[in-house]
Order: structure tokens, then sequence, then C-alpha cells
């Protein structure tokens, strides 16, 4: 697996949140179309529970190539630090190279279920 970026996820995720994802579990959702404000592209990882929804993690992928090989070891170390068992399923969006990526977390954590997603944010500045 990848080296994980240095955000420590439990220190982000509040005491009623990890209570909650031992109680009912929670869904780990991926966006990987995002820039920063100076246009690096970034890997984005949310956490999703009945008691709320946590950012916990980005990913400067500036020189990456962003294949299924990458985006899975890096989620698999997202997933290994939350722990599989309080994962109840991987929200991922619809890119081409997404089914790779299901395939291959699903080789390394069996348990698990995936979810593909269209969302279409729009920003409006006034």
């Amino acid at each position: 697996m990848l080296k994980q970026s240095k955000v420590d996820v439990s220190k982000q995720v509040t005491k009623r949140t990890q209570n909650s994802i031992h109680k009912y579990r929670a869904t780990i959702c991926l966006e990987y179309g995002w820039d920063n404000i100076t246009q690096h592209p970034l890997l984005n990882i949310m956490l999703a529970c009945p008691s709320g929804d946590v950012f916990i993690g980005s990913i400067d992928t500036t020189r990456e190539r962003k294949d299924a090989h990458y985006i899975s070891n890096a989620l698999g170390g997202y997933i290994e630090t939350i722990g599989v068992d309080n994962i109840v399923q991987i929200c991922v969006n619809n890119a081409s190279n997404t089914r790779s990526v299901v395939d291959l977390l699903i080789h390394h954590f069996p348990s698990l279920c995936f979810q593909s997603c269209v969302v279409h944010v729009v920003w409006t500045c006034y």
C-alpha cells in the first residue's frame, strides 16, 4: 500500500463519530476530480455515518499517474486505518477507471460493497 499522508484519522473523527461508526458502520466517499487553489489535482476522502460526515483526507496527486493501482492503494490505506469491519460500503465516482479500482479493492477487502455515484456540484460566486 502507498504511504498515507500524515493525517491522523483518529484525531479528526470525534468520539461521537467513532461510537457511531462502531455501532452502525460507515461509508467512505472518494472523489478524485478536484483541484486545489494552486491547480494541483486532489484525491479527497470523506467518511459518512449517521452522526455526520467527516473529511478525513486529501492527497495531492500532482506527479502521480492516477491509475487504478494508485487510487486503490491510496484508498486502501484509509480503509485499513478506519478498519474494514467499520466500513459498510465505498462510494466512488463514475470515472472510466473506477471499475478497475473496485476490482482491486474487492480483491483485498472482499467484505466491502461498492456504490458508483454521479454527483454534479455547481459553485456560484457572487
